[in-house]
């Protein structure tokens, strides 16, 4: 699966303005507590996190969005771990730092800070966290050999490497059927991929498991376990498909569609298409959504 047939930088940066408007971030808060804490689990079981851990814990969410794996990891260890832990969350963009922010002080998460910090050069003291944690991020982060090569750098002796990606075979699952019946029942052409990319860069094969094994004991990294794991979210009705899956509209018009043609029908003409649809074919009531997810653990040794 390559990408070498289609560019997809500008449509990787319209989901970063996504994320980063303010009519999106209750919508991603909302996901991340409802949708994608089901995402985040099977990493975080892998990384040793549990309500049975005693040892505290020194832990990086790095390219954290709005926080969803700091959001699990104050849920599932004891307050008496968490008092002894410190946690940092940290993203590049600075509108989701604050978000984050405003949710360390909401939802009272302990002994948290949010910072703005580049994931593939963190400026982090070395070997100084035990956990660090990149979610559904080396797939969209250009470099991601830096990520690797700073994550090993500031975590300690016996320290572990944790990241999410999705596999191939996701292309045919989790919101991707939907929309993509959705878009071929507009009444205009509305171009959408035979299959949608996995990853938006050339560098790697974060869809792989066998690729990203390798890959990550080539980068220093022991024990290496990589696992694909299912997923089910049941989606309560068409508006709240839109509203968690919304973001993907633009993504796809502005990677697949002329500009010619995205002059002549906006992102809010095919949302609203979009949302019709699935209203109608599951007439009015919830369904369930299905997705693969790929977690990634590796132990550093120094």
């Amino acid at each position: 699966m390559t990408n070498s047939s289609v560019n997809l930088s500008g449509g990787a940066s319209v989901l970063s303005a996504h994320a980063e408007a303010p009519s999106s971030q209750a919508s991603m808060i909302l996901a991340s507590k409802k949708l994608m804490k089901h995402a985040a689990a099977p990493l975080l079981k892998q990384m040793g996190m549990s309500r049975a851990r005693t040892d505290p814990v020194q832990f990086l969410d790095s390219a954290c969005g709005t926080g969803v794996v700091t959001q699990e990891v104050q849920g599932m260890l004891a307050r008496e771990v968490l008092d002894k832990s410190t946690f940092i969350c940290a993203d590049s963009s600075r509108v989701l730092v604050d978000v984050v922010a405003g949710r360390i002080q909401d939802e009272a998460w302990v002994n948290t800070q949010a910072e703005v910090l580049d994931a593939r050069d963190t400026g982090l003291e070395e070997s100084s966290l035990s956990h660090v944690a990149v979610a559904l991020g080396l797939h969209l982060i250009p470099e991601p050999d830096k990520v690797l090569k700073d994550c090993w750098r500031i975590l300690k002796d016996g320290g572990v490497f944790g990241a999410t990606t999705f596999p191939r075979g996701n292309a045919s699952k989790f919101w991707i059927p939907d929309m993509r019946a959705a878009f071929a029942s507009l009444p205009f052409d509305a171009p959408f991929p035979e299959e949608l990319p996995m990853q938006t860069h050339d560098s790697g094969r974060w869809y792989d498991c066998e690729w990203i094994r390798r890959h990550l004991e080539e980068e220093g990294f022991g024990d290496v376990q990589v696992t694909v794991t299912s997923g089910r979210y049941h989606v309560e009705n068409a508006a709240e498909f839109v509203r968690f899956f919304g973001m993907m509209i633009p993504f796809i018009m502005n990677t697949w569609w002329s500009e010619e043609l995205r002059k002549e029908h906006s992102v809010d003409v095919v949302r609203k298409g979009v949302e019709e649809f699935v209203e109608g074919k599951y007439e009015g009531k919830g369904w369930d959504v299905e997705w693969e997810i790929i977690s990634t653990t590796g132990v550093v040794r120094k």
